[in-house]
């Protein structure tokens, strides 16, 4: 058993080739049916999930932009417990970036954000 909050919510994300795929922002819990202890299920990820950590007017505002971001069916983005390789300093995955969910909004605001932006759409020579 470990203190699933301490151990991993604000933690680093780091994919299977060390690439930065996102941070922890809130867990999704499941109660076994005999009783006992919650267990971590998922890695939930992104602006919709921290909204609800957050609570308040700062939580609303990060919910009203996330809403506006994805699609109105579309949930925060989940990784299954069962990916999760190592956790130590970061949360240390089996999968690659692109196979996440976490990955979608990174890329809509890579796409529709920074690509606009001058010199935006290439590596800095």
């Amino acid at each position: 058993m470990i203190d699933a909050g301490l151990m991993l919510l604000d933690r680093q994300l780091i994919d299977a080739d060390g690439m930065l795929a996102g941070k922890v922002d809130d867990l999704e819990l499941t109660f076994p049916e005999g009783g006992g202890p919650p267990v971590v299920t998922a890695i939930l990820a992104g602006p919709g999930a921290l909204a609800g950590r957050l609570g308040g007017r700062l939580g609303h505002l990060v919910e009203v932009v996330a809403a506006r971001l994805r699609h109105p069916e579309e949930t925060p983005g989940r990784i299954s417990f069962g990916l999760v390789k190592r956790i130590d300093s970061a949360v240390r995955l089996s999968a690659q970036r692109a196979e996440l969910d976490t990955d979608r909004v990174e890329s809509l605001v890579r796409d529709y954000v920074i690509r606009r932006i001058p010199g935006g759409d290439h590596a800095p020579e």
